[in-house]
């Protein structure tokens, strides 16, 4: 990424959408299939696809830790030290190879997975050694019927960004509509845009308790 240069360009951009080695090469294999929205990279492209794998691995590793015979707080120990070596590592590594999350870096795998090792050793810790349980209700919620949730979420953002009214005869986005009118009108735009987004996980958590409520779990 930093030294393999990009034909008609150089190595090492890592700033630009267009001339960085992950876009040159999906660009190449891909050609007009890229990200339709970017159109010169794709989020998920070949050589991001490779620090992902590691991001996934992290996770199994961490499932294999908890799924291990060893005391709890053996667990929670491990769970810290080794998500503040990577959390370390991640800041560090990002002084060669910066942190840059479009680009999917090492130096991103890093510090993410650290941070949610830190994170997940709480959980832990609070969850099952200390059987503080009522608060982690709302993520039990979501996590029993994570498929759904995803799948009618992302529907739901589709589908409100297609559908248009006619406001002074333009089509306007349903969407766009809601963020203005509810949002916009009262807040600045990160306040609105925040509210917008805390009002979207509330809305899809009351949806999902209805399922959890009534014993629905949808799986493949």
């Amino acid at each position: 990424m930093t030294l393999v240069p990009v034909p008609g360009y150089g190595p090492g951009d890592l700033a630009s959408k267009e001339w960085n080695l992950a876009a040159y090469v999906d660009r190449a294999v891909f050609g007009n299939h890229v990200w339709r929205f970017a159109k010169v990279y794709d989020p998920e492209g070949l050589l991001s696809t490779l620090p992902a794998v590691a991001t996934t691995l992290a996770g199994v590793l961490t499932g294999h830790l908890l799924r291990s015979r060893r005391p709890p707080l053996e667990k929670v120990s491990a769970m810290f030290v080794a998500g503040a070596a990577c959390v370390v590592a991640g800041w560090a590594w990002n002084y060669w190879f910066p942190v840059n999350k479009a680009l999917w870096t090492s130096s991103y795998v890093l510090l993410t997975a650290g941070m949610a090792l830190e994170l997940l050793a709480v959980c832990y810790w609070l969850v099952d050694v200390k059987g503080y349980r009522r608060w982690a209700l709302p993520f039990v919620v979501f996590g029993t019927n994570a498929l759904a949730l995803y799948f009618l979420a992302e529907l739901w953002a589709n589908l409100i960004s297609i559908i248009s009214l006619t406001r002074g005869g333009v089509a306007v986005p349903l969407q766009t509509l809601v963020y203005e009118n509810l949002f916009a009108s009262w807040a600045a735009p990160k306040n609105a845009s925040l509210a917008y987004a805390v009002t979207t996980v509330l809305f899809w958590l009351g949806v999902m308790t209805l399922l959890y409520r009534r014993r629905i779990f949808i799986k493949v």
